[in-house]
C-alpha cells in the first residue's frame, strides 16, 4: 500500500481477504465498506475496520444489499455482511472503488449498533 493512501469512513475498497478462510469467514478479493472512525486511519496503525460484501444475495437481516451505481464502483449487486465485520491490515486494500450512499451507510451503522449491543 502506498503511503499517500487515505482511508475515509464510508468508502468502498476492493480488499484481499486471503485464500485460507475458516468457514464461514469471507476470503478472496471482494468489495468492503470502511466502517472504522477516521481517527483510526493513522498511517502508523496501518489498519482499518471493514464490512465485507458478497455477490451472493441471501436477503438476511444482517445484510444490506447495494445495487451498482455511479459513484460506488460496484459491478454487481452486493450484500454487505455486517456479521463479518473485522479489522484488516492496510496492506490488504487493493483498489479504491468509490463511496457508499448515506442511506446504505446508515442501515449498516444501525445493524452494527444492534449486533454489537452499542
Amino acid at each position: 500500500m502506498r503511503a499517500e493512501t487515505r482511508f475515509i469512513r464510508g468508502d468502498l475498497w476492493l480488499v484481499d481477504f486471503g485464500v485460507d478462510p475458516e468457514d464461514p469467514e469471507q476470503a478472496f478479493r471482494r468489495p468492503a465498506l470502511l466502517v472504522s472512525d477516521d481517527r483510526l486511519h493513522h498511517p502508523h496503525l496501518r489498519m482499518a475496520i471493514v464490512v465485507p460484501g458478497t455477490s451472493t444475495i441471501r436477503s438476511l437481516p444482517l445484510h444490506v444489499e447495494v445495487p451498482p451505481e455511479e459513484g460506488n464502483g460496484l459491478l454487481v449487486a452486493t450484500a454487505f455482511q455486517v456479521e463479518q465485520v473485522r479489522a484488516v491490515s492496510a496492506a490488504r486494500f487493493v483498489d479504491h472503488l468509490g463511496r457508499l450512499d448515506l442511506v446504505s451507510q446508515r442501515a449498516i451503522d444501525e445493524i452494527l449498533r444492534n449486533a454489537l449491543s452499542l
